[in-house]
């Protein structure tokens, strides 16, 4: 993903307060967030892609998905300077914006088009005179699957018995899983990565929005935008597959499609574009469900989880599976520039969405919260399917891998309820009990989450250690390769995962002049956010 920061001067913003009145950096006074105009406008491009040529956009192609401050300017339709350069020539463009956000959030995803030189090599954001450089990729020419299903950023994700059933249903009915991560515990991302190798699905990174550094005052954008960017997200999968892929589906992990009528979703989707040609999008609605969780991988059993599926009669906001040709930006659940009378509505089926798992010997405390009715399954989901699934299944249980993960695997939640009381209170009121709750921009950025226990002193030996033989001189690469060894068993099934990873890069890049002063002296543990 590229990230680059581009600032647009006071001059297009309407009266802002003066620089001298504010400091640089992030703005810590939340209460003004959605009426304060700062000096400086800023924009954050998350991903750029070139299309050589393009069904859709052009020859000659680039597409940004970015993040714009929506109080500062007026982001609808707005254009922003573009500058391409190939080996020989350099040429400006005015690049033209549609905006996907909600109006209880300062930042909006956004996605910005233009044309350019053909062979591009540079591609910049030009404001005032100002240039920024733009990192970008070659926009995708082919699929493993003529469906892309884009799953939204998982976060502090431990719900593997989810993304058992979602990959294998995927695979069985034609679909192939993008997923993007934002924080998953190691032994479910080990468990990822051996799907990746086999082909199922593919990884992407969906990292938050840092600065080190920043001249000018800005609100903090992680916790400004709807959702940790989810549409951003699902922006970047549609521009990277829209040469590539004929259908793309933007869902979450938890919403999964049974084709009713066809064999695969290919001939499903194409039957549905047939009834209405003209169609940009199909929407199924999404009907709750709840599932019994196996504690294990040797007990996880499709046969078994169908038994266990019962559907409620509550049907929520759907998802959309798009022609990408005819879309290029889209919202979580459609994009809001999309013709209403052109999104073909599909009453059934409806999307599975297993948004409540139960645990066998757990307290499955949300059931207390969220209370509503189940009764029996009440989609259609054929017995050959379940069994080739199953079948697969036990395919995959003979890997190598495979056995070496499944025993490190979570056997009980212990993030889901934290994670859902966090939306409860903050933002679920009508969806659940009808309670009026403190709406404010959806994000569970400042929900807090504790760390396991078992894992967060660990984590600290480890530092101790590495302080320890830095002092010692034995070597550095012998001190940073147990360092990562003892962060990685520290954090094995934790979200620390994901710092563990980062903190052993940054010793093995930054630690040699650590190294080279600390011997003898008082050692200096990196940080542990």
């Amino acid at each position: 993903m590229a990230d680059a920061e581009t600032n647009f001067k006071s001059e297009e913003s309407l009266n802002p307060e003066p620089l001298s009145e504010l400091k640089s950096g992030l703005i810590e006074d939340q209460t003004r967030r959605l009426t304060r105009k700062l000096p400086v406008s800023h924009v954050w491009i998350t991903s750029a892609y070139y299309y050589p040529t393009s069904k859709s956009l052009g020859d000659n192609a680039v597409a940004m998905a970015m993040v714009v401050d929506t109080i500062n300017f007026n982001v609808n339709n707005a254009t922003y300077n573009i500058i391409g350069s190939n080996s020989t020539h350099t040429e400006a463009s005015l690049a033209t914006s549609q905006t996907e956000g909600v109006p209880t959030c300062r930042y909006a995803p956004a996605m910005a088009r233009a044309n350019t030189v053909e062979n591009v090599t540079k591609l910049e954001m030009e404001s005032n005179g100002i240039k920024v450089e733009i990192p970008f990729k070659m926009a995708r020419y082919t699929a493993p699957k003529p469906v892309i299903i884009c799953i939204s950023p998982q976060f502090v994700a431990e719900q593997w018995q989810i993304f058992m059933m979602h990959v294998h249903v995927a695979n069985r009915f034609g679909g192939h899983l993008h997923i993007y991560l934002t924080s998953i515990i190691e032994s479910f991302f080990e468990l990822m990565k051996e799907y990746e190798r086999q082909g199922y699905i593919t990884l992407d990174y969906w990292i938050r929005m840092k600065f080190q550094h920043t001249q000018t005052p800005y609100f903090e954008p992680n916790e400004n935008i709807e959702w940790r960017n989810q549409a951003g997200a699902q922006t970047d999968c549609l521009l990277q597959y829209k040469e590539a892929a004929e259908y793309i589906a933007f869902f979450d992990m938890d919403d999964i499609l049974f084709p009713k009528n066809y064999p695969t979703y290919l001939e499903e989707f194409n039957a549905e574009w047939a009834l209405q040609p003209r169609a940009t999008s199909v929407f199924y609605g999404r009907r709750e469900h709840e599932f019994v969780k196996a504690e294990t991988l040797d007990e996880f059993s499709f046969i078994d989880l169908i038994k266990s599926l019962r559907s409620s009669p509550t049907v929520k906001r759907g998802k959309v599976v798009v022609k990408p040709d005819r879309y290029n930006s889209t919202w979580i659940h459609y994009s809001n520039n999309e013709n209403e009378a052109t999104r073909r509505s599909i009453d059934n089926p409806t999307i599975v969405h297993v948004q409540r798992p139960l645990q066998k010997h757990g307290n499955n405390n949300i059931t207390k919260l969220w209370k509503m009715e189940f009764g029996p399954l009440n989609e259609t989901i054929r017995a050959h399917d379940v069994k080739a699934m199953e079948d697969d299944l036990n395919r995959f249980r003979k890997i190598p891998t495979i056995s070496e993960i499944a025993p490190k695997l979570p056997s009980e939640d212990f993030y889901l309820p934290i994670v859902f009381k966090c939306y409860y209170d903050a933002f679920y009121d009508n969806a659940f009990d009808h309670r009026r709750a403190k709406h404010g921009c959806p994000n569970a950025d400042t929900c807090e989450l504790p760390q396991r226990k078992e894992y967060k002193y660990p984590m600290n030996v480890c530092c101790v250690a590495h302080d320890s033989c830095y002092n010692s001189q034995v070597g550095k690469d012998p001190c940073d390769n147990m360092f990562c060894e003892c962060l990685s068993m520290a954090t094995e099934k934790n979200l620390c995962a994901v710092d563990a990873a980062g903190l052993c890069a940054a010793v093995r890049l930054f630690g040699q002049t650590a190294y080279e002063t600390l011997g003898g002296s008082q050692g200096v543990s990196p940080s542990i956010n």
